[in-house]
Formats: C-alpha cells, sequence, structure tokens
C-alpha cells in the first residue's frame, strides 16, 4: 500500500474519531442537561409534595381539634345527665339500653390480676369462642359493645351487682383516646387493648397462628366466626439468639454423587490454596463475648470444632465497675465496632464447609460477626480465585447463572447446622420459565450434616440458568460453586453470590468493564470479548419495566443498551451491556415490581468471572473481612447525595488503626485502594484483616454502597459485596387473639 493511501486512510479513521467524539460529547452535554433540568423538576416537586403535606397536616390537626372539642362537650353532657339521675336499679344497670353509652370492660391499670397470667392461654380476654364475655350476644347491640373504652364510666355488662354511676367522669389518660370510625374501628381498639396486656403476660400466638389459620383464630369450618377473631401480624422484638455462618466448601470437580446428596471429590490440583477467616466483636466496651467456636460440616456430622471465645469471663464481671447507670450501659451497647475489641481467627486449606457459631451473648447485646472463604488455583481445571462470603441458614435462596456447559461444573451444597432434618426442594428457571419436574430435585439434609446437587443434572447446555432453594424443617445454608475448564485447563471459577429476597432498587458498585467488548453484535466475533451481562428475574406471572444507569469516570453514560425495556415474568433475562467505557462502572437498576438481579463479568482474555451482586446501603457497622489471597481495594458509589465517609481497619490480632475517610461525589466512584487499607493498619501491627465504616456524612437524601474487588497478576478477579456486621435486631411477627 502506498504511502499516499496510508496518509488517507489515517486521516479517515481520525476524522471519524474525531466525530464519534464530538457526538458523545454532544450526547454527555444532552445527557448533563437532561439530569439537571430533571433534578430541577425533582426539586420542585418535592416542594409542592411538602407544601401539600404541611397543609394536609394542618387540616388533620384542626379536625382532630374539633373532635376533641365534639368528644369533650359529649363528655360533659354526660356527666351532667348522670349528675342529675337517680341511682339506677339493678336490672338498668345490668342491660344498658343507651346505645350511645358503649358497655365497659374494667381495665384498670393499677389492677393487673384482671388478666390471665398463663403464659399457655394466649387470650388476654374470657375465652369463650362461642360468646366472648366482653361482647354482648344481641345482634342489636354488638357493634356498640364491640367499642370499650378503657377509662369509661358506663355499667359493665356483666350480671350481678353493679356499681353507682359516677357523678364526674373519670380523667381520660393522655394519648390514649382514639377517632372512631365505625364498628371496624372500635373493634381494633378493643384487641390492641387485649394486645397490650397480652403482650405483658407473654400470651402471643406464633408460628401456626401468624397466617391467621388457626382454629384458635378462626373457628372450627361452618360454625359462626367470632367478631374480630385476629388482628393483622405485627412484629415485636425478640430476644437476641446465637448465630451461624456457614462457608462454602473447597472447589472442585465431582468423581461420584449418590441420589441422596453424597458427593466424592476427584483429586484437586497441587496449586489450589485456600483459606477460612472469621472475626467476633465484643457486645459492649467492657469486652463481653459469648461462648463461639468453629468447626467443619461434612456428609456424616461435625467435626474440629475449635473454641474462639469463651463467655465466663464476661458472665464473671461485675457490670458496676464497667458502667455506673443503666444509660451507660446502653451507650456502651451502641457503641460502634471499630471501639469495640474483636477476635480474628484463621485456617488455610480447610476443604470441608467451615462454619463460625455464637451463642447468645451473656449481656443481651446484639452480636457482630462475619465469616469469609477464599480459594486460588493457577493450573488444573478449576483455576481461577473465589471468595464467598459464609452465610446464615435460610429458608428460601436465590442464585444466578451456574455453569452448565461442556467442562463446566456447578455444585450446590446444602448445609444443615440444626438437629432436625431439612427436606430441601431445588428448582431451576431458564429463558422459558420454570423447567418443571425435570429442572427438579428435593434432598433431605439430615441435621448436622451436608448433602449436594450437581446443576448439570437439572438443565441442557448452554441454558441461561437460575436456581431457587426452598427448605421445610430446618433452614439450610445454601452455596453454589460454579467453575468452568476447556479441556484441562480451568477458565474461572466463582462462588455464586446468594439473594434471598426481591427488590425494586438495585446498586452494583465496581462491576470491571474489560478491553475489546463491540459496540453492537455485528461487530462481535470468536476473537471478542463477552461483555459484562445484566441478569433479571421476576418471580410470578406479571412482567416488570427495567430502567437501567450506568456511572463511570464522568458521571452517567450514553451505551447502547437501552435505558428503559421490558421483562416477562417467571423467566430469566441476560442482557449484553454493550458500548461501556473499559475500566469499572457502577450499575444502577430500578424494576417497577420486586426482582432479582445480577450483573455477570469476566476478563478480557476469559481466564476467570465473577457476580456483582446489589450492595446494601453502608450504615455504621458495615464492613467486610479482607481477603489474604491476592490483592483488595474497595469500590464506592454515592447515589444523589454528596459527602464523605469514616472507615477502621483492623488487623490479624484484633487492634484498629486511625480513622480514616473518604470524599464520595454525588453520582460518582470513590476508590478505597490496596495502599490505602494498608496505610490505614494499626501502627506495628499485623496484615489487615476486616474494614469497619461509620455513618456516612451526606449532603442530601442519597446513600452509598460499596464492593470489594479482589484480583490477581494473573488476570483473576473475584467481586463481594459489602454487608452488615453488626447482628440486627430480630423481630417475631405475632398475631393477637380474642
Amino acid at each position: 500500500m502506498s504511502a499516499k493511501k496510508v496518509r488517507v486512510k489515517k486521516l479517515i479513521k481520525e476524522q471519524r474519531q474525531a466525530r464519534r467524539r464530538a457526538i458523545r460529547d454532544q450526547e454527555r452535554a444532552a445527557t448533563r442537561k437532561a439530569k439537571r433540568d430533571a433534578a430541577a423538576a425533582r426539586t420542585e416537586l418535592k416542594a409542592e409534595e411538602q407544601r401539600l403535606r404541611l397543609e394536609r397536616q394542618t387540616e388533620r390537626q384542626q379536625q382532630k381539634t374539633e373532635q376533641r372539642q365534639r368528644q369533650d362537650q359529649e363528655r360533659q353532657q354526660r356527666a351532667e345527665q348522670q349528675a342529675r339521675t337517680p341511682a339506677a336499679s339493678p336490672e338498668n344497670s345490668a342491660t344498658p339500653t343507651d346505645a350511645a353509652t358503649p358497655a365497659a370492660v374494667p381495665t384498670d391499670a393499677a389492677t393487673p390480676a384482671a388478666v390471665p397470667t398463663d403464659a399457655a392461654t394466649p387470650v388476654a380476654v374470657p375465652t369463650d369462642a362461642a360468646t366472648p364475655a366482653a361482647v354482648p350476644t344481641d345482634a342489636a347491640t354488638t357493634s356498640a359493645a364491640e367499642a370499650i373504652p378503657a377509662d369509661s364510666d358506663a355499667a359493665p355488662s356483666a350480671p350481678g351487682p353493679q356499681p353507682q354511676p359516677r357523678s364526674r367522669p373519670r380523667p381520660r389518660p393522655k394519648g390514649t383516646r382514639r377517632e372512631r370510625r365505625g364498628a371496624n374501628s372500635r373493634a381494633a381498639a378493643v384487641v390492641v387493648t387485649a394486645g397490650v396486656l397480652a403482650t405483658m403476660v407473654g400470651s402471643v400466638a406464633l408460628d401456626g397462628l401468624m397466617d391467621g389459620h388457626s382454629q384458635a383464630a378462626t373457628g372450627a369450618p361452618g360454625e359462626p366466626q367470632p367478631a374480630a377473631a385476629a388482628l393483622g401480624a405485627a412484629s415485636v422484638t425478640a430476644p437476641q439468639a446465637g448465630a451461624t455462618f456457614i462457608c462454602p466448601p473447597l472447589p472442585g470437580q465431582p468423581d461420584s454423587l449418590s441420589t441422596d446428596g453424597q458427593l466424592e471429590y476427584r483429586d484437586r490440583d497441587s496449586s489450589a490454596d485456600s483459606r477460612f477467616s472469621a472475626v467476633l466483636f465484643a457486645t459492649d466496651r467492657s469486652g463481653s463475648f459469648p461462648d463461639s467456636s468453629w468447626a467443619q460440616l461434612n456428609q456424616d456430622g461435625r467435626i474440629n470444632e475449635t473454641p474462639v471465645t469463651d463467655a465466663s469471663a464476661a458472665e464473671s464481671t461485675n457490670p458496676a465497675e464497667t458502667a455506673d447507670t443503666d444509660s451507660d450501659a446502653e451507650d456502651s451497647a451502641d457503641t460502634g465496632l471499630s471501639q469495640r475489641e474483636a477476635v480474628h481467627e484463621s485456617a488455610l486449606d480447610v476443604a470441608r464447609p467451615p462454619l463460625l457459631e455464637a451463642s447468645v451473648p451473656p449481656d443481651g447485646g446484639a452480636l457482630a460477626a462475619a465469616a469469609l472463604y477464599e480459594y486460588e488455583a493457577q493450573d488444573g481445571p478449576v483455576a481461577g480465585l473465589a471468595v464467598g462470603q459464609c452465610t446464615a441458614p435460610e429458608r428460601g435462596q436465590w442464585f444466578f447463572g451456574p455453569e452448565v456447559a461442556a467442562g463446566s461444573t456447578s455444585l450446590l451444597t446444602l448445609a444443615n447446622p440444626f438437629d432436625r432434618s431439612a427436606t430441601v426442594e431445588v428448582t431451576s428457571v431458564d429463558s422459558d420459565g420454570d423447567r418443571g419436574a425435570t429442572g427438579t430435585r428435593s434432598v433431605v439434609v439430615p441435621g448436622q450434616t451436608t448433602r449436594s446437587v450437581n446443576i448439570a443434572g437439572l438443565a441442557s447446555a448452554g441454558s441461561d440458568l437460575g436456581v431457587q432453594v426452598r427448605s421445610a424443617g430446618a433452614p439450610v445454608t445454601a452455596q453454589l460453586q460454579s467453575s468452568r475448564a476447556a479441556g484441562l485447563t480451568g477458565t474461572g471459577v466463582e462462588f455464586l453470590p446468594r439473594l434471598t429476597a426481591p427488590s425494586t432498587e438495585h446498586l452494583m458498585p465496581g462491576v470491571p468493564i474489560p478491553e475489546g467488548v463491540p459496540d453492537s453484535a455485528e461487530q462481535a466475533d470468536d476473537e471478542s470479548t463477552t461483555p459484562p451481562e445484566l441478569w433479571i428475574h421476576v418471580p410470578g406471572d406479571q412482567g416488570a419495566t427495567v430502567e437501567l444507569q450506568v456511572y463511570g469516570e464522568d458521571g452517567q453514560q450514553v451505551i447502547e443498551t437501552p435505558g428503559v425495556f421490558t421483562v416477562n415474568g417467571g423467566e430469566i433475562d441476560a442482557v449484553n451491556l454493550r458500548g461501556l467505557e473499559p475500566g469499572v462502572s457502577d450499575i444502577r437498576v430500578r424494576t417497577d415490581v420486586p426482582a432479582y438481579v445480577a450483573v455477570r463479568s469476566e476478563t478480557e482474555t476469559g481466564s476467570d468471572f465473577s457476580w456483582a451482586a446489589p450492595a446494601a446501603a453502608l450504615q455504621e457497622g458495615y464492613g467486610t473481612l479482607l481477603p489474604q489471597l491476592g490483592e483488595t481495594e474497595l469500590h464506592l458509589f454515592a447515589s444523589a447525595a454528596s459527602g464523605s465517609i469514616a472507615y477502621r481497619v483492623m488487623d490479624t490480632e484484633g487492634e484498629f488503626g486511625p480513622e480514616q475517610s473518604v470524599e464520595l461525589p454525588a453520582g460518582g466512584a470513590s476508590v478505597i485502594s490496596a495502599e490505602d487499607l494498608a496505610a490505614a493498619e494499626p501502627e506495628g501491627g499485623q496484615e489487615a484483616a476486616v474494614i469497619v465504616f461509620e455513618d456516612p456524612q451526606l449532603d442530601g437524601e442519597g446513600s452509598v454502597h460499596a464492593t470489594m474487588t479482589s484480583t490477581t497478576d494473573e488476570d483473576q478477579f473475584s467481586l463481594t459485596p459489602v454487608s452488615q456486621l453488626r447482628g440486627a435486631q430480630e423481630h417475631v411477627p405475632v398475631r393477637l387473639l380474642r
């Protein structure tokens, strides 16, 4: 080719590049303008909503004031009428005929003996299901009798001698008045009053009563049902309980698998390396630890149990030495995790699924613990880097994308740390929906054991597959390891992220975008890099509208993939993300109905792959263990607000370094690099082991999300969302009966 043609081609190429840059700049400018206009519109809309809200609040306050005045006038009139009325005869007091004067059940708070105290009796009022004593059987007076004010002066409806009417009404305790809106509201007031008393004596109905199908709640079939038999489920704080975190097993290829889930592995490659690590925080500043230990589960039972902490020292501690008042004790329990003592444990080459188990804290504080499992192999058929969080048992779990093509291995490990058995149903879903009986397996997992399922038996090669795990009996921990290989050379391994509940908001920071992804499917060939994929599953038959936003270094990107599209319910949809700038992107997805969402990404050379699961909004007590294999950094993304977030790093000896801070631009990303983590270690300490975040300080309404990325020099990587370390306060749903 002549030099002139080369110059002409070069000039044409430069002109095309300049044209593309100009178009891209115009699109970015248009996007920024649209975002500014949208922000201004949202601000105006919020202001209008605030104005309307204030007007409604003012109107409601006026209505409440007028209602209170009318009720005070009615009470005054009734008091005057009672003062003028002579003493009532026994006949008159036994059956009140004034419909405006409801019958009263004595509920004097100073007389708790009126409430049955037998914890086995889940009813706070007489238990005659056919005719409750608090409800007159006369149909004409039922509605009036269902509303029973706690301080009413009317005579009780029970037969027998009645007290004389009072000349003056008893003052109502402040805050007990409720606006009455007909028979239903009045009946609810009775049940709420009974519910408060029932809670005092422990009369709550659990499990079978929560769904409202208990015979005690609804009566026997075919019989008349008592009015307001059950109130909608409410949540009450439960006592603190222990916790168990179960890790994935060592990845490998199956050699044999029995019908009941008994698995034998092939010999693994000599380059494989694994590590288990765990951290447990004291429940308060005084260093109170619960009893804790770590062990391993196999197909026969629990083995190799090793103590981590002993609660005996905490139990012998004099509370007066650490907290002078109840307020001090409460402040101590609320102390941030980075202000407490902590214990770190680590073990190498743990083949069977490890577990960390902590008992109920001796001081009643909330548990804060976590465990992590890492795997790395340079050679062999299961090569790659995988970092998996150790998770607590659940009854429902969801996984995206197990590899089922030729040369791939996807093994689901079911671990049951309890003494009772679990019956687990494993269901697969592909792009056509539920696979039915051919894609379903039922496995019985005896207590204190593990069982396995080969996912390759649930679907054909090349399927976009999702897996749902549901447990009856004991809850189980499900861990799904997935690997692929070309012949005897592994090309990636991962512990697939577990999703426990669908949502409408999904934010996945730090998704790696490799070089060489073609802008369109027409430009793709055998040498092209596989584009990242957005996977979506909407449970049920209802479809969903999906809104996709991708943020890069310069803010929101304009991409080839449509920003708004629809998906069908009950299916797996895998959408290629093309036109993304190479590097790292933050991906935000909104759906108008709850859905499961994740993003799959792989390296440019195809040597490894990983999954980005939605990350929760960071708060105080969120963080993660830091892997020891490979190099680690954290990618943070702030949505809709700018500000900063502080963090501290703990070393393997349980000591914290000085507090650090990272700035967060609105709609932009920040990175805590491996060098930042090393610099945040305590002076003279050991290797960094845990990072703990404080509450973010943001200017406006927004949230901060984070994903941990682990990489090796061999172009292997793994993504892990940053989640809560502090044990959340548990609540139990209850249904109150009468």
